[in-house]
């Protein structure tokens, strides 16, 4: 199963702020042999693409030498179910970071209407053996360091 959760990185400003696209579509995953009857992307999906493209404005902010670990969201506001065709906009800012563990914030919308938000997500880093690792990962996924 692939488990990344967004598509694409559309703008990264390292420490700052980070926006990004996933596009649901029909050929998802994790909709294979699961909601046969009316196909959509659970809203704990949204909030974990959330989290992850979040997490790349720490990551880059320490010069990809470290990874970071979801340790506590609060204030959410979980989306209902989106169907296959909608295109998810996602923006986080990181509101404070230091080596052992930052936290932002984020949100989602679709269409300029907001479907989801954390108002507080935590993370602890993780240290990278090999930081080239992630700042290639980065590369593809569109936010060229």
């Amino acid at each position: 199963m692939r488990f990344l959760l967004f598509d694409r990185i559309t703008e990264l400003e390292p420490g700052k702020h980070v926006r990004g696209v996933k596009c649901v579509s029909l050929t998802e995953e994790f909709l294979r042999d699961h909601f046969t009857r009316t196909p959509c992307m659970p809203g704990s999906l949204v909030i974990e693409a959330m989290v992850q493209l979040t997490a790349w404005c720490a990551i880059a902010k320490h010069d990809y030498a470290l990874s970071c670990v979801l340790s506590m969201l609060d204030d959410v506001q979980v989306p209902a179910d989106l169907p296959p065709g909608t295109t998810l906009h996602i923006e986080g800012e990181l509101l404070g970071t230091n080596p052992k563990g930052s936290f932002a914030k984020a949100r989602a919308t679709v269409d300029g209407q907001e479907v989801a938000r954390i108002g507080r997500v935590l993370y602890a880093h993780v240290p990278m053996p090999d930081p080239e690792i992630l700042r290639e990962r980065l590369r593809y996924f569109g936010g060229t360091p």
